[in-house]
C-alpha cells in the first residue's frame, strides 16, 4: 500500500494525506505531516495527562474522537418522505448517494471515512478541533473537511485550499451530546443542495435562509449527518 500509516494512542491508524488537487510534492508532504503530528500530539497528550480521574475521563473522550466513522445524510423535504444517503467524497465535494452499492449514482464517490482532530493552522489556543476523512483506499489519502465562504458547498481540501479564503468555515467540528451526529460552529445547520438534476451535494446553512441567495432556484434538503462507526 503506498503512503504511510501513523499510529496515535489506543491503536487507531491515522492515514497521511497528500492532497485532493495537484500540488508540489513538497506542500502535499507539509499538508500530511502536519495533520499526522497533530494527531500524534492529541495521543501524546492522552499519555501526560492520564493522572486525575478527572482527566481521564476528558481523554476518553479525546480518544473517543479518533475513532472513524462514516457519514449517514438523513434529509427531509417539504412533501417528502425522509430519506437517507451515503456521504460521498468526489471532484472536491461531498455528494449525496445511494446507500447500496449496487445502486450508486457515483462510482468514483469514496465514502466519508474520517475522525476528528485539531486543526493546528491559524494560531488558536487550544488548537479548535477539525473533521478529516480519506480520499481512496489505495493510497489511504487524508484531507481536511471544511465550507467553502463563497458557495457554502461542505468541500475537502489540503491545508493550503482550506486557508485560501479568509471567508472559509474550517472548525469547529463536534458532536451532539449523545455522540451520534455531526455539528459545526456547535449546530447542525447541514442542508443538501440540488447541485445538477437528481446530483445533491452537502452545504452549510450558515444564514438559517435554505441559501436563498445562492440556490438559483434550485431545490434544498434539511439534513442531519449521522456517525456510522466504521
Amino acid at each position: 500500500m503506498f503512503g504511510i500509516i501513523g499510529m496515535i494512542s489506543g491503536a487507531v491508524a491515522v492515514p497521511l494525506s497528500m492532497s485532493a488537487a495537484p500540488i508540489s510534492g513538497e506542500a502535499a508532504a507539509v499538508s500530511a505531516v502536519s495533520i499526522a503530528e497533530s494527531a500524534v500530539s492529541q495521543g501524546q497528550s492522552k499519555k501526560r495527562n492520564n493522572q486525575t480521574s478527572e482527566r481521564e475521563g476528558a481523554d476518553q473522550v479525546t480518544d473517543s474522537r479518533l475513532a472513524k466513522f462514516h457519514i449517514l445524510a438523513h434529509c427531509e423535504a417539504e412533501g417528502a418522505s425522509p430519506n437517507q444517503r451515503l456521504v460521498v467524497l468526489r471532484e472536491g465535494n461531498l455528494y449525496l448517494d445511494d446507500m447500496e452499492e449496487s445502486r450508486r449514482q457515483f462510482p468514483d464517490g469514496h465514502p466519508f471515512s474520517g475522525f476528528y482532530v485539531d486543526y493546528p493552522f491559524r494560531g488558536e489556543q487550544p488548537p479548535p478541533v477539525g473533521l478529516v476523512s480519506t480520499i481512496s483506499v489505495d493510497p489511504p489519502k487524508l484531507n481536511w473537511i471544511y465550507v467553502d465562504g463563497a458557495t457554502l458547498e461542505v468541500k475537502y481540501g489540503n491545508k493550503t485550499q482550506t486557508l485560501s479564503d479568509a471567508e472559509n468555515i474550517i472548525t469547529p467540528w463536534d458532536w451532539t451530546d449523545d455522540e451520534s451526529r455531526v455539528t459545526l460552529e456547535g449546530w447542525e445547520g447541514f442542508v443538501a443542495l440540488e447541485k445538477t438534476p437528481g446530483s445533491w451535494v452537502l452545504c452549510y446553512d450558515k444564514d438559517e435562509d435554505h441559501l436563498s441567495t445562492r440556490r438559483e432556484g434550485r431545490a434544498v434538503m434539511e439534513c442531519f449527518l449521522m456517525r456510522q462507526l466504521m
